[in-house]
């Protein structure tokens, strides 16, 4: 389920993209999200939601890509590694439960986060934004400090998840 907020967001940026384009939706992608981008991709601006594994089925680069939750480390790493390197420079990533779920936070950290092709541009709730760019050392800093930034989040869910002790 995406707030206003999130539903916006992906709505904006589906919509600023010129023909021909394509946005690319993987993982568990919900209704709220698949409405909000096809609702806001123009005229020419292909959307295709397909499984994690279904990558041979897109020929050529993606514009803007929306990564759905992962239940597993194992299957989030995987999309980590697999799909944003077809994100043209300039591109989106969007990544839904970044900073809310362990796993795919970690994987997330581990394979996008400390890239220096992608470069962290906000989050909202779960939905985090990342934007391909070449990031120097020390944007790299700067950006791993704000994603960083983000960690409390993370423990304040887990806190809340988390049974109470006596």
């Amino acid at each position: 389920m995406l707030t206003a907020a999130q539903t916006e967001r992906l709505l904006a940026c589906a919509r600023v993209l010129d023909a021909p384009a394509r946005i690319v939706m993987t993982g568990q992608v919900g209704d709220a999200a698949r409405d909000a981008v096809t609702s806001g991709a123009g005229a020419g601006v292909e959307v295709l939601v397909l499984e994690p594994g279904e990558m041979d089925r897109v020929d050529g680069s993606v514009d803007m890509l929306f990564i759905g939750p992962a239940a597993r480390y194992g299957m989030a790493l995987d999309t980590f590694r697999r799909w944003p390197g077809r994100v043209v420079p300039g591109g989106t990533l969007f990544v839904l439960g970044a900073f809310a779920s362990p796993a795919l936070t970690v994987a997330l950290l581990r394979t996008i986060g400390s890239s220096r092709a992608w470069r962290y541009f906000d989050r909202d709730g779960a939905l985090a934004e990342y934007v391909h760019a070449g990031l120097s050392h020390g944007e790299r800093i700067l950006d791993a400090i704000a994603q960083a930034a983000q960690m409390p989040a993370l423990v304040r869910r887990m806190a809340r998840r988390s049974p109470a002790r006596s």
